[in-house]
């Protein structure tokens, strides 16, 4: 183990945490602070670069190495600006890699004697930095995993299930990771959060592809799609593309494929969605993850189906995650995720923070939420000590609910917190390209993501759990104004219906509400989206029942006739007579009157 003093002086809390926020990135732990001086370990001496960098960053600060916590911070107080002095015990390890320049023998404070004192002055060969924490507070889960391995010697459509905060999405992280140089991997969520938005899911699978990002121009969306479908061999390349122009709605004008049949349509873009996976399969394992599958709106749920009984013979892997083991899709065998023994969480808790706790029966996120406070905290108490403060007792952390950790966690924030609840309303998954947000917040971005509140998976953020969101969402006040402003933002935006249709229904503006139903079903019917658009119709019908002045019987009959020419499309004969007859007698109604 290797000690790290770092002195420099009168830093304001934001530079402070930054810097113990770059060296945990790198596996360091925070140990001591004291005034203008904060001591870190690392068990990888490559840790030396990481101080190279922190120079170009703090040109004031200084640095001691040694296998003593006392030596290195008294190397740290007799270095001068930007030098990096080691210990002779460091040497050995560094002599190697590292221009060191010999300082003799040199006295610092704490110790009677002289030590034998080194200054590293550069780097001899290739830069080297200890590797990142990629799953930050986790435990392996290797005989998991090697089970999952199994069972998919067995089958090509799993469904992973365990109740919720047990841990599904850091397991899926771990296996992408593992696969990923070898297979051709798709992930996309169904968020229970704005889960109305018709075909979404497969829309980002159909996206990641052909390798397209939100933030493409129409020009560049289109050109990704052509050279895809030449590099992979598709024949019939004039089809193909049009299909996944239509169904991407990347079209500057309606195809043919508009004015065939529904059925036909549906039938021709599932068709294209699976030829292109096979010919990409003939190249590399495909994968298919989904997570949160049983929140997939009823038209994904059709695709999907179509799409996993297509590809049942082909090099083609399906791995979904729900938190129960009965979804909406068939054909799935169900693996259950087995919880962490509590026994093997307080070692790993003890690890971390050094601290002895015993814990309630609990999740795998509420200890993540937990160990997030505690470093958070830790960085806190540690910068008062750096302060020159003394405070009353040692840092401790009493372990929480979810509810306390979380909300405690937003209180620490302090003006991010505001940006915080911004983005929880707007939804789990966060496009930059579908809300209106002011520019200059990248920083804010960036801090949201190394406290692990969001990720970022290629132009998108997305809140690292569910429940973290969930909770989040819960203390955002004055909800429905923000709803309602969302709301009117979506509206004065073509092909956002389905999105304003879901902040109406949260702001609980219901008359506004039952008008973007209406248009709703038209945005999921012109994406292919019919299942959805009968899921439309039935909620505007549900509202009626409810709500009883947000729509009046010429309205009323709208969407009786909507559902039927929806189920005619369909060939659902019996369900279109059923609803065509509710208009008949409403009319009949009107006559009498």
């Amino acid at each position: 183990m290797y000690y790290i003093g770092i002195l420099i002086r009168d830093l304001k809390k934001k530079p402070f945490c930054k810097l113990v926020e770059n060296l945990k990135k790198f596996g360091s732990k925070l140990e001591h602070a004291e005034k203008h001086l904060v001591v870190v370990s690392n068990d990888d001496i490559n840790i030396i670069n990481c101080l190279f960098k922190l120079r170009e960053l703090y040109p004031e600060i200084r640095f001691g190495v040694s296998q003593y916590i006392g030596i290195a911070k008294g190397l740290s107080r007799i270095a001068n600006i930007g030098e990096i002095l080691i210990s002779a015990d460091v040497e050995p390890a560094v002599i190697e890699n590292f221009d060191l320049t010999s300082l003799g023998m040199l006295t610092i404070e704490g110790m009677k004697s002289e030590i034998l004192v080194c200054r590293i002055d550069g780097l001899k060969g290739v830069e080297t930095f200890p590797r990142q924490r990629k799953f930050p507070m986790i435990l392996p889960r290797t005989l998991m995993l090697d089970a999952f391995r199994n069972f998919l010697s067995v089958t090509k459509s799993a469904l992973i299930f365990a109740p919720e905060g047990t841990g599904k999405t850091t397991f899926l992280d771990l296996l992408i990771e593992e696969w990923k140089d070898e297979r051709e991997i798709l992930r996309a969520i169904a968020p229970a959060y704005l889960s109305n938005i018709t075909l979404k899911t497969v829309s980002d699978i159909v996206a990641q592809l052909f390798k397209i990002q939100g933030n493409f121009n129409l020009e560049e969306k289109q050109k990704l799609i052509t050279e895809r479908l030449k590099a992979i061999g598709i024949r019939d390349i004039g089809t193909s593309y049009l299909a996944i122009l239509d169904f991407l709605n990347l079209g500057e004008e309606d195809t043919i494929l508009r004015k065939m049949e529904p059925r036909a349509r549906i039938d021709l873009i599932i068709n294209t969605i699976c030829d292109v996976i096979t010919h990409v399969s003939h190249l590399k394992t495909v994968v298919i993850i989904i997570e949160d599958i049983e929140n997939l709106d009823p038209s994904s749920v059709n695709f999907i189906q179509n799409i996993i009984s297509k590809l049942a013979d082909e090099d083609v892997i399906f791995v979904f995650a729900s938190n129960r083991a009965q979804v909406n899709v068939k054909g799935v065998k169900e693996f259950e995720l087995q919880e962490i023994d509590r026994s093997q969480i307080e070692e790993y808790l003890y690890s971390q923070t050094g601290e002895k706790i015993n814990i309630p029966a609990t999740t795998i996120f509420n200890v993540s939420q937990y160990l997030e406070l505690f470093f958070e905290e830790q960085a806190d108490y540690f910068y008062t000590l750096y302060n020159g403060e003394n405070p009353f007792v040692n840092f401790s952390l009493p372990f929480s609910d979810n509810k306390t950790i979380i909300k405690r966690r937003l209180e620490l924030l302090d003006e991010n917190k505001e940006l915080l609840y911004s983005l929880a309303v707007l939804g789990y998954e966060i496009d930059p390209q579908d809300f209106p947000i002011s520019e200059n917040i990248q920083e804010q971005l960036d801090h949201f993501i190394e406290h692990n509140y969001l990720r970022k998976v290629n132009d998108k953020y997305i809140f690292t759990s569910p429940i973290l969101h969930q909770f989040i969402y819960e203390l955002v006040p004055d909800k429905h104004t923000r709803h309602s402003r969302l709301a009117d933002y979506y509206r004065r935006r073509e092909g956002y219906e389905e999105y304003a249709l879901f902040h109406y229904l949260k702001a609980e503006n219901y008359k506004r509400a039952m008008e973007y139903l209406l248009k709703s079903t038209k945005v999921a019917m012109k994406k292919g989206g019919y299942e959805s658009a009968v899921s439309y119709y039935l909620q505007a019908l549900e509202l009626c029942r409810r709500e009883k002045d947000v729509a009046d019987l010429e309205t009323l009959i709208a969407i009786n006739e909507g559902l039927a020419d929806v189920y005619r499309s369909l060939g659902d004969e019996e369900q279109a007579m059923k609803y065509y007859k509710v208009v008949l007698d409403s009319y009949k109604e009107i006559l009498k009157e």
